[in-house]
């Protein structure tokens, strides 16, 4: 039996080769073709205008609404005010009027304004009455500073009586004007000719 030489070797080892990579392709061939195709890229729809269901039920809807005019009072109502104790009973302008100096504007209630003044007067006539009796009281001890049938310290307590009633004499008389002021501070009255609303509002 003849050795096999170099030559057929080579040719045995090629076929060999030659068949593996024929063998590796056909594996290839089989395993692209058995392989399922790929999905053709669909374009993504846009969603369509959705709608929303909702039951019907009663509301208000806040609407404001801008627009220019004059107002009017349809309903006219009388309000008081009080101002410094005083009620506003009578307001005897309206707003734009042209009026004159001194003209009587509005009026305040005059009635508590009087009893207070009535009030003020009695006081006034209690303490002159008072001042009165002091007064002489301290004259008659002054005559009799002389004889010493009063001490000096008696003499200068009539004498200092005589002079506190005096002064709350004086106080309330203060007191009364004061009220008579305020009672004639119950008209308001126009500080000038053709004073207009700004007059009618103070």
């Amino acid at each position: 039996m003849k050795k096999p030489d170099s030559k057929t070797f080579r040719v045995v080892a090629l076929i060999v080769v030659a068949a593996l990579v024929i063998a590796g392709a056909a594996v290839l061939l089989v395993r692209w073709m058995g392989k399922p195709a790929d999905k053709p890229v669909q374009a993504v729809a846009r969603p369509a205008l959705t709608v929303t269901v909702a039951a019907p039920e009663r509301t208000r809807l806040p609407i404001t609404l801008a627009a220019n005019g004059n107002v009017t009072a349809w309903q006219e109502a009388i309000i008081g005010a009080e101002s410094s104790g005083l009620r506003l009973t009578d307001v005897l302008v309206n707003v734009g009027d042209v009026v004159k100096a001194g003209q009587v504007l509005a009026k305040f209630s005059t009635d508590s304004v009087q009893a207070d003044v009535a009030q003020a007067r009695a006081s006034l006539l209690e303490a002159q009455a008072a001042a009165a009796d002091a007064a002489g009281n301290a004259e008659r001890a002054r005559t009799l500073q002389d004889s010493g049938a009063l001490s000096t310290q008696q003499i200068n307590q009539y004498n200092t009586t005589e002079k506190t009633a005096k002064a709350r004499a004086e106080a309330a008389q203060a007191v009364l004007s004061a009220q008579q002021l305020r009672g004639r501070q119950t008209q308001v009255l126009a500080p000038e000719a053709a004073a207009r609303s700004r007059a009618a509002s103070a």
